[in-house]
């Protein structure tokens, strides 16, 4: 049980060594990596990739991340040193315990020895390695100083742990002597001779030979560095013990390979030797400006800082001075040239910061931003070198520009081969003249459509907005004729004249040069992100105003002069003529810059305006060498106070002044670099800012020095002295901005340094070059006191707690409002009527307060601003943030306009435009995501803040329009984009047009979100208020668009026009300009004429379309389609954006409804046919489906008709297609699938059950129309297809005639469904299909009045009612289409089978005449095109002709038309007018054929096969007519039918015409087949029916009923064969039925071998024998092979009788004679009797249903030889031979060669056993068949039927295959010669291949 224990007892039975054994088991882990690391190392140079890997491992275990496990020093910096009670190591352990090897069994056991050990041993590996490599790798030097470094850091890790080891220190120190480092080596080596008291003296006397060697080296090194007190103490002896020193340092030196090596090296290279080297000049090149010389100084303050190359020490600065010094630059700005130094130990991969941007990041001409750098950063920091350059677009010259003069007139009068010679040699530069001008045209032209898209959008915008009182809003649009002139004016600005610009132009002008003359510094400024440049929350804004109007000075002051360089030459001479260190050049520097000129002129400081640059060198020098400048400094002020200390009367004042003014202005500069990192929010460490405080307050205490010693020397007292009132400024200052110095004190400090000025007389001081105090003025000291004791104010009003905003809302909108109202006043009145304070200042707001912040500069008020917006913001009061925003952008775009700005030097005003810019686009962002998420956003905006706005937005426009017009000379090619020295584009610049770009985009979106509510405060200003959002959409668009800006910010613009026009879809112009929304933004295509529609604005599209998107797409696709024929539409482009669209909308899962109709319609589909729902459709009644009502939002894309637009499109896209073979009907079936699912929702739409019948019918057509296999395998799917294409056709027309709309396309719409609708009933009345479409299958049960009876519900469709709604749907559409020569064709094939009609079929109804039959024939005639009129060279149209000719002989044939008729019908016809016109009937036929000829001749390409057919028919029925004709009839029709129809070889060349229905091809090859059969069998042609029986045959789809053509074709054939051969049907049973089987066995066989030896037309009936087999093997089983066997069973039965017979009474008489010449045999051997039991019989007969035997026959050979048989008893013989076994011999007999007989085979065919099955025993015998094996091994034991068996017994034996009991037992030949007909197809492949090499051609074009 569990119990409570006391803390304060401690038991003796715990154990107190359980410890946390973690890095015990870490350091074993370690430890076998040093066992694995060294085992490899010691196995030599093989393994030292492994040992590498090994040892990588080893550091990267945990045991080296120790805090114990690092070096002291390092130690003791990360973590502190240890205390005296503190351990470093967990194991103590004795000095020299620490074993310098260890094996591999035994190893460091603790973790200083494995410390040690890893780290001297991986440095010996390093070595080790090196040395290896030097025989096989090219080393290097460098290589060689790598490695060297790397095991230097390890051997001191090594020593670290333990510094008793010398063959360690011995080692250090050579490694050291390969780095050059002979400090280390020589504090190496004195480590080895560590207690050696006597120094060198008793070096030669220690007993070690290690120790001996270090001695000597340790001599040898201090002999080299020249320490001769060490060396004269003890010299060494000469003699042996020098050759023994010679010997013991060759062989106990180490690393000696190494050492040699790098000797070679250097000397080869020829580097300088590691010698002691001296002093050398360094050779710079001459700086053109004193920037350049502060910008070398501060290079080489880089290479002696880091220690790069081989620099020598002491080493003096001189210039290269064989260039002639050039003047420096007006504007005091240079290049800055690449630094040129001779001596090769200054070339270094990093600088050190050379800007004062640089060096105190963060500080913008004074204004700090970020963290400085001084020079003691990293090296890491690097000044970008890369100079920018602005490239013209043409650097070519005109004649004009060149001053040449113009030879034009001059070349004319010259002949034209001086003309030649001349252009060869000189320039054309004329002609380029004219190029140059060309293109300049051509940018005019392309810059005038960006100036023509800029008029229309400032001028519809601002038409807009002179509604509510806003003028001059398009100001913009003149910004490129204000800018045209900028470099003009640039340079009129550089010299210093500035030409007057109202508003912004000063604005515009300075971006137009920046861009012009681009700066990476402005454009980092523009693109900074800063939130102190941005002014950004959280920040104190006390402090912030503090940072902002601490500089005191004022834009009105005077500016100062260009500092000139002209001094610089003479300071370079100097240089050169003195040796002089790099600090001493700095000093000489400085004291030229900073110390007065003369006596009467103040410093360069105080006099001229430095350049930037040189500002930022001369704060990187004061900086960098402060610790030597202000030591030599302090060194002459002591100097000259002790002279003046020794001599009072000391008179030399030149000295004191100027190194008082020099003093002071050092101590300026360090108050202005100290202000300005100390600013909040400069972020500059805590560090840095101590370091620089202290240098301030040492020159400060330096500065009050030199100050009371000039006084002194002096002797006055005068307050005027304005070196004095410097440094009463400085130190007053200096106390300001000391943080622990009182408020009060410093007031008091500055009312009396005010005193001291006023005394003064109230000088003003300008300081142009500092930017803490440019200006010592009475006036900036009032300002700096009103801005102190207001400090108080500003800390209550604006450093509230966060958590009450409304207290600072309270404190600051009051103070605000009265400065806007002041502000508006004074602009209202203008100097007129002033109103009184107490008006213009509300009561609780000081008037003092409202004046000081008025005095201030801008920045104040914007921050007030801003603290005022983050207090709505925290009470999340979104108006009252966007009141703020624009406040503050009004008052920006104020400032930017104002003079004072103007009067800035043009860097200045381009600085601040930028930085004004950026706070702009900042706002104006800030706007628009508030806009964006909040609808209220403007509330608090009235009519007056409204205008404002958008005055301020038009403002900005026109500083962002100055963007635009310099990218449109960019983006036209007339100016190139500013790159790199090396080519490559500007990052900023890039940058800088994106973000200008984003700008367009935000205040395009604000304006217009401002434009929405102006309409909503003024209504009744904007009475088509839709109409107008839509014209600024569409401007601004295009405008945007033809600029590619549209695309920005995501698209966010381009979203905003799609979310917007969906309400705007009836204002004109939509649908182009939703098309190219939706192209923008997805690259969907939904124009209607691209080529000029489209626009292409390269805006990335979305990748995935979104399915909202899509919905809303679709819409405007429909009206685009609707504008289209949909034949046209296919083609176009929005087919596939359709496809695209309908890939994403979305799919809804389809209601209970939905499903419910959809099984509705699938059932109409599958019904029946009733004829009434066909009549009432004619009167657009009935046709009533039960369907569901689907509501709109289930089936949204139904309802907008996308289901049938798409349906439609796949149906034309098939149909439209040109087919010249199978193609496959996925179009078909996608096109029935939208109309199904067009009709789930409503089934009102007649066009759409319209076009799902056409479907219906192409598949039908696409099914039939290249084959006949569906035809005659698949009829009844066919026939469901025109029974759903039939109901289609019924509902759409009385749906039609119901609900069809009153256009223009209606009426071609209806005139084509009563076209197709005729066309399928006539289809589906005639053959191929016969009426099956209308057919009933089954009866079905209905109720009548009886009661319920079995019957049809309706009685179906007779033919001639079909044809009736043919000719009324027929008369219809001809009544649409009067000119369309097929309707009448077919109206007149339909009404000739109504005509034509039998009574039975006609029953009551009354038959056309034949006037009404022929007439739409003459018609169709007469509206044929003329082939004259054509153009083409096409076919003529042959089909009306055609059916006139036939359809009058037909009438005339009949006697129904006389002749004259029959004449006055035909010249309708011009094909029967060329014939001269029979006058009896006789000539009849023969006038007929003459026309046919006609027509036939016409025909070119043999398409038309009828007209051939019917004069064939024509002649065969006029040659039968005639008894006299004979075959004569017979053969002309032969004779017409084989000139073209069929060929020699029989194959039937019949094309589909036109304009015949599809499948009606094959019922016409039928016809022909059979017709053509018909003739053959009559002329007793049998080759030509062999091979028409094999073409048929192999062509099984080429004719409609193929097996019913093949069955007559083989009855025929077989018909011929029988009478060739003269075979009486019934002969084989008569032959075969009496015989005896043995009688049958012993004569098949001569006549087998005679047949087999016979050749062909040696016998007719073993020709027809032959021929019959193979057409049974050309059957195949397509017919029954009844007529077939009979024909070889008689065939084989009539040879049988006569040759057989004759054989076998030959054969019997040879043997006979045979016999009788042999001698008298033996009495034959009896054998005994066996038992019946275990006879063959009994054991094959299985099943016992025999109890008889039968032996078996005795072989023909030994037939007559004498048996001992009497004694058996006697045997049943078998009569008759079965069926089978007569086809098997015939079939074996027919074989032309037969197999060379062998023993086997002979003894197989004599030797057989059979079982005899009684046919008195059927179910025995049924049994057998069924549930066991053969009773034979031999084939003939099947032969157990005779001839008296029924038909399906025979039926039942040729399909059974013979089944040995023993298959073992059965020879392959004995299978080949029992079923010769059991593999048939080798042989027909055989045949039908021969067949097809020779055929013509193909039976179908």
């Amino acid at each position: 049980m569990s119990g409570f224990k006391a803390l304060n007892i401690e038991s003796d039975d715990e154990s107190d060594i359980e410890v946390d054994d973690t890095k015990e088991l870490q350091i074993e882990d370690a430890l076998k990596l040093y066992q694995t690391a060294l085992r490899y190392h010691a196995q030599g140079p093989a393994s030292f990739d492994k040992a590498a890997e090994a040892y990588h491992e080893l550091f990267e275990s945990d045991i080296f991340k120790w805090p114990e496990s690092q070096a002291e020093l390092q130690r003791i910096e990360l973590y502190g040193a240890l205390g005296d009670d503190e351990q470093p190591w967990h194991d103590e352990v004795e000095s020299g315990i620490v074993v310098a090897k260890t094996s591999f069994d035994s190893g460091p056991s603790t973790l200083p020895q494995i410390l040690h050990l890893s780290h001297k041993n991986y440095a010996e590996f390093r070595l080790e390695h090196l040395m290896a490599r030097l025989d096989t790798v090219n080393v290097t030097l460098q290589q060689i100083l790598t490695d060297a470094s790397a095991a230097l850091n390890h051997f001191v890790q090594a020593l670290d742990k333990d510094d008793t080891d010398l063959d360690l220190w011995r080692k250090t120190a050579t490694v050291g002597g390969m780095l050059n480092s002979k400090r280390v080596a020589r504090f190496c080596l004195e480590a080895v001779l560590e207690g050696d008291d006597d120094g060198l003296n008793g070096v030669l006397s220690l007993p070690g030979l290690e120790e001996g060697l270090a001695g000597e080296q340790l001599r040898e090194l201090v002999t080299d560095l020249g320490d001769r007190l060490s060396i004269l103490q003890n010299p060494l002896p000469t003699g042996k013990r020098r050759v023994l020193s010679k010997m013991l340092k060759q062989r106990l030196g180490v690393y000696q390979e190494i050492t040699q090596r790098e000797k070679q090296l250097l000397d080869e290279q020829g580097l300088p030797q590691w010698k002691w080297q001296q002093p050398e000049r360094i050779l710079l090149k001459a700086p053109k400006t004193w920037a350049e010389l502060g910008d070398l100084l501060i290079q080489q303050l880089r290479v002696k800082r880091h220690g790069q190359g081989f620099s020598p020490p002491a080493a003096a600065i001189a210039f290269d001075l064989t260039e002639a010094p050039q003047a420096a630059l007006q504007n005091g700005e240079v290049a800055l040239q690449p630094m040129q130094i001779e001596s090769a130990s200054l070339v270094a991969s990093f600088s050190l910061p050379t800007t004062i941007a640089e060096q105190f990041p963060g500080l913008d001409n004074g204004k700090p931003t970020t963290q400085p750098q001084i020079a003691s950063a990293q090296p890491s920091m690097q000044v970008n070198g890369d100079t920018i350059t602005m490239n013209l677009a043409t650097r070519k010259r005109s004649a004009d520009a060149a001053g040449l003069p113009d030879t034009t007139e001059e070349g004319r009068t010259k002949s034209k081969r001086t003309r030649a010679r001349e252009s060869n040699i000189d320039p054309a530069d004329n002609r380029q003249a004219q190029i140059d001008a060309n293109t300049a045209w051509e940018h005019e032209q392309q810059l005038n459509e960006f100036q023509a898209a800029d008029d229309w959008m400032f001028e519809t915008v601002g038409n807009l907005f002179e509604r509510i009182g806003v003028v001059g809003f398009g100001k913009a649009r003149d910004v490129r004729q204000e800018i045209a002139g900028v470099s003009q004016e640039h340079i009129a600005t550089t010299n210093g004249s500035v030409a007057h610009k109202d508003g912004l132009g000063h604005a515009q002008a300075d971006i137009a040069t920046f861009l012009a003359h681009y700066n990476d510094q402005l454009g980092h400024l523009l693109l900074q992100k800063d939130e102190t440049l941005e002014l950004g929350a959280g920040m104190n804004v006390a402090g912030l105003s503090d940072s902002l109007n601490n500089v005191g000075t004022s834009r009105t002051a005077s500016r100062a002069p260009a500092m000139p360089d002209d001094d610089l030459h003479a300071m370079l001479v100097s240089v050169n003529d003195s040796w002089k260190l790099t600090h001493e050049v700095v000093y000489d520097a400085l004291a030229r810059l900073l110390m007065p000129i003369s006596d009467n002129c103040h410093n360069t400081y105080a006099q001229y305006q430095w350049s930037d640059m040189l500002k930022e060198k001369v704060v990187q020098m004061l900086v960098n060498y402060d610790d030597t400048y202000y030591a030599r400094v302090l060194c002459e002020i002591q100097d000259l106070a002790l002279r003046f200390q020794k001599s009072s009367a000391y008179t030399d004042l030149s000295s004191s002044m100027v190194l008082a003014e020099l003093i002071q202005t050092v101590f300026e500069l360090h108050l202005d670099i100290y202000k300005s990192i100390k600013r909040p929010g400069s972020r500059v460490k805590v560090k840095v800012i101590v370091l620089q405080g202290d240098r301030l307050q040492r020159w400060a205490d330096l500065a009050r020095e030199a100050m009371q010693l000039r006084a002194m020397v002096l002797r006055n007292d005068d307050l005027k002295d304005q070196l004095s009132l410097r440094f009463l400024w400085s130190i007053t200052w200096t106390i300001g901005a000391a943080s622990h110095v009182s408020q009060d004190h410093v007031i008091e400090c500055m009312h009396d340094l005010r005193n001291v000025f006023v005394a003064a007389g109230e000088p003003s001081i300008q300081l142009q070059n500092n930017a803490v105090i440019p200006e010592l003025s009475v006036a900036v000291l009032d300002r700096e006191i009103s801005r102190l004791t207001t400090r108080d104010f500003f800390l209550k009003v604006t450093d509230q707690d966060a958590g009450d905003p409304a207290a600072v809302i309270e404190s600051l909108e009051p103070l605000l409002n009265a400065l806007d109202a002041d502000d508006e006043s004074a602009t209202r009145h203008d100097g007129s009527e002033m109103e009184t304070e107490e008006d213009r200042t509300p009561i609780n707001v000081s008037s003092e307060l409202v004046r000081y912040v008025q005095s201030t500069d801008i920045s104040v008020r914007l921050l007030l601003w801003q603290r005022l917006r983050e207090a709505y913001i925290a009470i999340d009061y979104k108006p009252m943030v966007v009141c703020c925003h624009l406040r503050t952008m009004r008052m920006l775009l104020d400032d930017l306009q104002t003079t004072t700005t103007a009067e800035l030097s043009q860097r200045e005003r381009q600085a601040l435009v930028l930085k004004a810019f950026r706070l702009l686009k900042h706002a104006t962002q800030q706007i628009l995501s508030i806009s964006q998420a909040s609808d209220d956003a403007f509330e608090c905006i009235d009519e007056a803040q409204l205008k404002a706005a958008v005055s301020t937005f038009g403002d900005l426009l026109q500083l962002v329009q100055v963007f635009n017009v310099c990218e449109d000379s960019r983006r036209v090619g007339r100016t190139q984009p500013p790159t790199l020295a090396n080519g490559l584009p500007i990052p900023t610049f890039g940058a800088i047009n994106k973000m200008v770009h984003d700008l367009q985009l935000q205040i395009w979106m604000i304006l217009y979100a401002l434009l929405k509510e102006a309409i909503y405060q003024n209504s009744d200003l904007y009475p088509t208020f839709v109409e107008d959002k839509f014209d600024f959409l569409r401007c601004v668009h295009r405008n945007l668009g033809l600029r590619s800006i549209c695309g920005g910010m995501n698209r966010a613009f381009m979203r905003l026009l799609k979310d917007e026009f969906i309400n705007m879809t009836h204002v004109e112009g939509y649908d182009s300009e939703q098309a190219q929304v939706l192209y923008d933004l997805y690259g969907l295509n939904c124009f209607l004429n691209p080529s000029y529609e489209l626009m292409e604005h390269h805006c990335t599209h979305d990748a995935f379309l979104d399915r909202g998107v899509a919905m809303q797409a679709v819409d405007l696709l429909l009206a685009q389609a609707s504008k289209l024929p949909i034949r046209e539409l296919v083609k176009h482009s929005l087919r596939d954006t359709i496809e695209k669209v309908h890939g994403a909308v979305v799919r809804k899962k389809p209601s209970e409804a939905i499903i419910r109709n959809r099984e509705i319609y699938r059932a109409f589909l599958r019904s029946l046919i009733n004829p009434l729902d066909m009549l009432y459709s004619l009167q657009g009644d009935g046709n009533e489906l039960p369907v569901s009502i689907i509501p709109k939002e289930d089936a949204m894309l139904a309802s907008k008709g996308w289901y049938f637009l798409m349906g439609h499109m796949s149906l034309t896209k098939y149909r439209s297609l040109k087919r010249t073979g199978p193609t496959p009907t996925e179009d078909v079936e996608i096109a029935i699938a939208f109309f199904m699912q067009d009709l789930e929702y409503s089934m009102d739409n007649w066009e759409t059950w319209f076009r799902l019948a056409q479907a219906y019918d192409t598949k039908i057509e696409e099914s039939i129309v290249w084959s006949a296999e569906k035809l005659n395998n698949s009829m009844s799917e066919i026939v469901q297809h025109q029974r759903s294409a039939i109901h289609c056709y019924t509902m759409a027309t009385a749906l039609m005639y119901r609900s069809a709309a009153l256009a223009f396309e209606t009426s071609d719409k209806m005139t084509e469904l009563f076209c197709d609708f005729a066309a399928r009933l006539y289809s589906s009345s005639r053959e191929p299909f016969g009426m099956l479409p209308f057919a009933m299958d089954d009866e079905k049960y209905l109720s009548t009045p009886n009661g319920v009876d079995k019957g049809k519900p309706f009685e179906p469709l007779r033919p001639y009612t079909a044809w009736k709604l043919a000719r009324a749907l027929y008369q219809r559409a001809i009544a649409g289409r009067p000119h369309s020569w097929t309707l009448r064709f077919a109206l007149g094939k339909c009404l000739w089978k109504m005509h034509s009609a039998p009574h039975h079929i006609r029953r009551n109804d009354r038959q056309p005449t034949a006037q009404q039959v022929l007439e739409p024939l003459i018609h169709a005639i007469e509206l044929l095109p003329d082939m004259k009129d054509s153009r083409e060279k096409r076919e003529p149209t042959l089909e009306p002709h055609y059916k006139l000719v036939s359809t009058v002989h037909k009438l005339v044939s009949r006697n129904e038309l006389s002749l004259e008729r029959a004449r006055e019908l035909l010249q309708h016809t011009r094909y029967a007018r060329m014939v001269t016109y029979p006058q009896e009937m006789a000539g009849w036929s023969s006038h007929v054929l003459a026309v046919l000829k006609n027509l036939r001749a016409a025909d070119k390409s043999n398409w038309h096969h009828r007209m051939i057919a019917r004069a064939a028919r024509i002649v065969y029925e006029d040659g039968n007519s005639h008894v006299s004709a004979g075959v004569g009839g017979i053969l002309g029709a032969k004779h017409e039918l084989t000139q073209q129809l069929f060929t020699k070889t029989m194959v039937l060349q019949v094309w589909r015409p036109e304009c015949e229905r599809a499948g009606r091809h094959f019922v016409y090859t039928a016809r022909y087949t059979r017709f053509f059969t018909q003739i053959l069998e009559q002329l007793k042609d049998r080759p030509s029916l062999e091979a028409l029986a094999r073409r048929v045959r192999r062509r099984p789809h080429d004719m409609f009923e193929h097996g019913v053509v093949w069955q007559e074709i083989c009855n025929a054939y077989l018909r011929l064969l029988r009478k060739h051969a003269d075979l009486s049907e019934g002969l084989e049973t008569s032959t075969f039925s009496n015989i005896l089987h043995e009688e049958f066995l012993a004569r098949k066989e001569p006549l087998e071998k005679w047949m087999q030896m016979q050749d062909m037309h040696t016998s007719p009936s073993l020709d027809v024998l032959r021929e019959v087999q193979e057409l049974k093997k050309i059957n195949q089983g397509l017919m029954k092979p009844g007529p077939i066997d009979d024909l070889i069973g008689d065939a084989y039965a009539y040879l049988f009788n006569t040759i057989g017979k004759q054989l076998w009474d030959e054969e019997r008489r040879i043997k006979l004679e045979d016999e009788a010449r042999r001698p008298p045999a033996p009495p034959p051997v009896v054998s005994p009797q066996r038992n019946p039991a275990m006879s063959l019989h009994n054991l094959m007969n299985l099943d016992g249903a025999s109890d008889s035997f039968t032996a078996p026959p005795a072989s023909t050979g030994a037939s007559s030889a004498p048996t001992a048989q009497a004694e058996q008893p006697a045997q049943r013989k078998k009569i008759g031979v079965g069926r089978r076994e007569i086809r098997m011999c015939a079939e074996g007999c027919a074989q032309k060669t037969a197999v060379a007989p062998t023993a086997r085979n002979l003894a197989a065919s004599n030797t057989r056993v059979q079982v005899v099955i009684s046919t008195n025993r059927p179910a025995a015998a049924d049994a057998l068949e069924d549930n066991s094996a053969p009773a034979s091994i031999h084939d003939s034991a099947d032969d157990e039927s005779e001839l008296s068996e029924t038909e399906e017994a025979e039926g039942r034996e040729r399909d059974a295959i013979p089944r040995p009991l023993f298959p073992g037992l059965a020879s392959a030949a004995d299978t080949a010669d029992a079923s010769p007909v059991s593999m048939p197809d080798s042989d027909e492949d055989e045949e039908i291949e021969r067949e097809g090499s020779t055929a013509v051609g193909p039976s179908l074009g």
